[in-house]
């Protein structure tokens, strides 16, 4: 890839997004289906991969005090001018929540969960009195792949995705470390875009640290600050900040985030810890945007190994490296110190599952935060997991190429369980 492709892709993976973005896309599934759909609603039939399930099914929904898979679908019907993005819930009224709720109650909605299908899936059909659609995204929460009414087919890139499906390691073909050479040749002027995250996240790690709903991690930490048993140093504050961000965007708060690969919260451990360094080590911008630009390749670059959305917390393992090896750049790493970092923390972070989006998310941040941190430190003093060292092999690749196999393969079960443990 040469750099201009490079800064394209950033492009595409860094983008705002208003709440989370797997009852987001669900919301944007449906308004895709209802558009310009004549009639009174008779029924609607929703399926959705098992990943987007979990992460849908308990997260808040921005502008709303609702939660719920079947209230983003309604929500997304009932706006009355939707914006076709990742910021769709922005223009929520009054009055749209309110029809949203009555369709609910009015309106049969059948929801099917599939194990086997991309991990990024959501197809909704829609029946009038006059007529029926169905829409369905695919592989990426905005990728609109097929859309049909009353039976005429007016979009279809199906089979287009499946042949992404079959090269989706397209990225991952170049080495990682070739990749950030490119991103360090790049003018500033080309990923000066990224700093635009850094106000939307630390924007909402300060409305978090201010309200007082979700888990209020906030007013929590501040008591345990004033009795003494946590400190007022770096890491506490990439930790706090980190949490507090993403216990206020899972409570439903309307701001938006810079997400990172698709995900919101993937976007805050990508960036705050990133940020919060950059300010203590006064840090120029054009270093700040390579460390940005760094973690948020990193994070895109290992899911290319264990799905966009996976068994694996992505925000413990991609993002908490992508933001440990952007951590080494602003502390003046090589290559080898960003590979040791990365290493740390998937190896001190590889085990931590994803149980769907909510407030409890927080912790795993807070987490993740504090490993990349930490593995970008000592990965500066030449400290590294040994090879041999559990899944640890003797290169990066082929570490990621374990931890693939890992989240594809030997954690294929997972999804099932953990959406039968939120069932019962």
């Amino acid at each position: 890839m040469n750099t201009e492709e490079i800064v394209n892709l950033l492009k595409e993976e860094v983008v705002p997004a208003i709440g989370c973005t797997e009852p987001v896309a669900i919301a944007l599934a449906s308004a895709y289906a209802h558009h310009s759909l004549e009639g009174k609603i008779k029924r609607i039939k929703l399926s959705l991969s098992s990943n987007v399930y979990k992460n849908a099914k308990a997260v808040g929904i921005p502008g709303t005090h609702h939660t719920g898979i079947e209230t983003a679908l309604a929500l997304g019907i009932c706006i009355q001018e939707p914006a076709f993005d990742l910021t769709i819930l922005s223009p929520l009224t009054d009055e749209d929540i309110e029809m949203a709720m009555n369709l609910q109650r009015e309106v049969p909605i059948e929801v099917e969960i599939l194990y086997d299908s991309p991990s990024v899936y959501i197809e909704v059909g829609i029946t009038t009195d006059r007529e029926d659609s169905k829409a369905i995204i695919a592989e990426r929460h905005t990728n609109l792949v097929f859309l049909e009414r009353s039976s005429q087919v007016i979009i279809d890139r199906k089979s287009n995705t499946k042949r992404n499906m079959k090269n989706s390691k397209s990225l991952a073909k170049y080495p990682l470390k070739e990749l950030i050479g490119k991103i360090l040749e790049a003018p500033y002027s080309s990923l000066e875009f990224l700093l635009e995250g850094i106000s939307l996240n630390m924007t909402m790690a300060e409305a978090g640290l201010k309200m007082e709903k979700g888990m209020n991690l906030g007013k929590s930490w501040e008591k345990i600050v004033e009795k003494g048993f946590w400190g007022k140093d770096l890491n506490s504050k990439i930790t706090l900040y980190t949490s507090a961000a993403c216990d206020a965007r899972m409570a439903g708060v309307r701001l938006p985030v810079m997400s990172s690969s698709g995900s919101g919260n993937n976007g805050i451990i990508s960036i705050i810890p990133i940020s919060i360094v950059a300010e203590h080590l006064k840090s120029g911008k054009e270093k700040v945007v390579q460390a940005l630009a760094i973690s948020h390749m990193v994070n895109t670059y290992i899911k290319e190994y264990i799905g966009r959305l996976s068994p694996i917390c992505g925000c413990g393992v991609s993002a908490g490296a992508g933001a440990g090896a952007g951590i080494v750049h602003l502390l003046e790493g090589g290559m080898e110190d960003i590979e040791r970092a990365i290493i740390n923390v998937i190896s001190g972070l590889a085990g931590m599952i994803c149980d769907g989006g909510k407030v409890g998310c927080a912790l795993k941040l807070s987490a993740s935060a504090g490993m990349a941190w930490q593995g970008a430190l000592l990965a500066k003093e030449g400290v590294k997991v040994p090879e041999g060292n559990g899944i640890v092999a003797s290169s990066l690749q082929k570490t990621l190429e374990n931890l693939g196999k890992i989240s594809q393969e030997g954690m294929f079960n997972v999804d099932k369980s953990v959406i039968s443990a939120m069932y019962n």
